[in-house]
């Protein structure tokens, strides 16, 4: 396939770097599949810095968690992704949340990043955040948190990873946690895709 000249304007106003990056991405656009974008990124950093990240858009199920009458701290799994199919860039996720209304707050949400080792069938937790949101309030909100490439979770994640949600809603007695809308958006790595 070719890149048609005549589609890619020249002005006097665009600088020539600008036009060799609209070649870049125009060239990534006629690669047939994900994989070949993602050959074609990691072999020139410009692209690589352009080009659209792939995400994987998962949704975790609506819950209503009664904590048990003891202990603070009792966090039991919510749901796993998928193997990680690359290295990750980021991850975005947001909720609709609340405690049971009154007393003290304990609700959260952690996520864990998950990897099993070769030949053990145990998943080793690679990284934690134990208070993503922060502590649920008493009554419905939305929340939204990102996590950029600095963060452990996006930082050490690899292919074949899976990251790890619980729940917690906090013990004592009379805490519950209720969590509806909750979408986890992993923006994979270009180029990582192997």
């Amino acid at each position: 396939r070719t890149c048609q000249m005549q589609d890619l304007a020249l002005d006097d106003s665009r600088h020539l770097l600008d036009l060799a990056e609209l070649c870049l991405n125009r060239i990534s656009e006629l690669c047939d599949t994900r994989r070949d974008q993602a050959h074609f990124a990691s072999a020139c950093r410009a692209l690589r810095e352009t080009t659209p990240r792939q995400a994987l858009v998962i949704s975790g199920p609506d819950f209503t968690l009664r904590g048990p009458h003891g202990g603070h701290w009792a966090p039991e799994a919510y749901f796993q992704t998928p193997a990680l199919p690359a290295a990750l860039a980021g991850l975005k996720m947001s909720l609709a949340w609340k405690d049971q209304g009154w007393g003290n707050r304990k609700g959260t949400i952690v996520v864990r990043l998950m990897r099993r080792p070769p030949r053990d069938e145990v998943e080793a937790v690679v990284a934690e955040d134990t208070s993503l949101f922060g502590v649920a309030p008493h009554a419905w909100e939305d929340g939204l948190v990102e996590l950029d490439a600095a963060h452990p979770i996006v930082s050490q994640a690899e292919a074949g990873d899976t990251l790890s949600f619980l729940r917690n809603a906090g013990g004592g007695g009379g805490h519950s946690l209720s969590v509806k809308s909750f979408r986890v958006e992993l923006a994979l790595r270009p180029g990582a895709i192997g």
